[in-house]
């Protein structure tokens, strides 16, 4: 009785669709202009353990994290998959920037990451 109770509870998290963890991307910039940009990124899944702040992450440097980056901007809190972007002014004209997306739990403990994309600003 014990082991069918274990391969149906197991056959059920099976059957479940959900990741193991937030599949992130980050989408290519767009509208880059002298001193703005459009950043966008998407969460395509989400995993058992639900992010709830998302945003992005973005600095002259390529290794960007919460902890390095120069700039961040969240954004709201996910219930589930979507798209996201934001516009970006006053940036430096000419300039090398490098952003990613990020989704993390409430208290910041666990945080997931998309690619990092690179632009440069027009001069």
């Amino acid at each position: 009785m014990k082991k069918w109770f274990f391969i149906s509870l197991l056959l059920f998290q099976c059957q479940n669709d959900e990741a193991d963890a937030p599949e992130l991307i980050t989408e290519d910039a767009q509208q880059i202009g002298t001193t703005s940009v459009v950043m966008g990124a998407e969460v395509k899944k989400i995993g058992p353990v639900r992010p709830v702040n998302y945003g992005f992450l973005w600095d002259t440097q390529p290794d960007i994290s919460i902890a390095t980056a120069g700039n961040k901007v969240i954004l709201g809190s996910l219930s589930g998959p979507r798209k996201f972007s934001i516009r970006l002014d006053n940036l430096k004209p000419a300039t090398t920037y490098y952003y990613r997306g990020f989704a993390a739990n409430e208290g910041y403990s666990i945080i997931y990451y998309a690619g990092t994309v690179q632009f440069t600003t027009l001069p």
